[in-house]
């Protein structure tokens, strides 16, 4: 349970980097009058590369992972799902209900951070145990031991 919310904690943390890395390179691109799918593009690229450093190096460390291709493989394809779905809730939020551009990159970043913690604690980064075929009820393989 411990190691359970210290993995939330950090990804937590980790997610507040990538938000602002995310709202700063898009702020920039949207005042140089960039089209914000375009911007959207651009500054959630810059997050997921912040978020796959920092997840793989520290939040979701472990020694015994699945190896790095496969999870990279993983986290491209989660947040490029993320990134479609992402820029579907800002599209449709800011064009079609008329919310301010602030308010739908808003609502699609919170989206977004959900969707992604779920996929990358069961998908991307989970622990391949070394009693796979035996799985023990009392322990949680994907939770990293903190430090």
């Amino acid at each position: 349970m411990i190691n359970r919310l210290a993995t939330l904690i950090k990804f937590g943390i980790v997610g507040v980097m990538n938000t602002a890395v995310d709202a700063l390179v898009f702020t920039m691109l949207a005042a140089l009058g960039r089209p914000a799918l375009i911007a959207q593009l651009i500054s959630y690229s810059c997050g997921v590369l912040n978020s796959y450093w920092w997840n793989r190096r520290w939040t979701f460390r472990d020694a015994r992972r699945q190896g790095p291709n496969n999870e990279l493989l993983r986290f491209v394809i989660t947040n490029l799902i993320v990134l479609v779905i992402s820029s579907l809730i800002l599209f449709l939020s800011n064009h079609i209900l008329g919310w301010n551009l602030v308010i739908s990159k808003a609502a699609a970043t919170i989206l977004g951070m959900i969707l992604n913690y779920i996929a990358s604690r069961y998908w991307v980064f989970r622990a391949v145990s070394a009693t796979a075929s035996y799985p023990n009820p009392n322990t949680d393989t994907n939770e990293r031991s903190v430090s």
